[in-house]
C-alpha cells in the first residue's frame, strides 16, 4: 500500500465519520486499525496462489495408499 492509497483510504474514513450520523467511534477505530494493518503488511504470509500449475499438483495428490502408523 501506498502513501497516496493510505492518504485516500484516511480520507474516505474521514468523510464518512462526518457525514454519516450513524458511525460510530467503535466503526472509526476499526476502519484504522484495518489500515494500519492493511499499510503495515501482512507479516510475510501470502496465502494467494497465483501460480496455477503449482496449486493444480496438490490437487493431482493420489492419498489412497497413506497409511497411518
Amino acid at each position: 500500500m501506498n502513501i497516496k492509497e493510505i492518504v485516500a483510504e484516511l480520507q474516505n474514513i474521514k468523510e464518512q465519520a462526518v457525514n454519516h450520523d450513524d458511525i460510530g467511534k467503535d466503526s472509526i477505530i476499526e476502519a484504522i486499525t484495518d489500515l494500519i494493518h492493511d499499510a503495515g503488511g501482512n507479516d510475510g504470509f501470502d496465502f494467494s496462489f497465483e501460480d496455477e500449475d503449482h496449486y493444480e499438483s496438490f490437487q493431482e495428490t493420489d492419498f489412497s495408499k497413506l497409511e497411518i502408523f
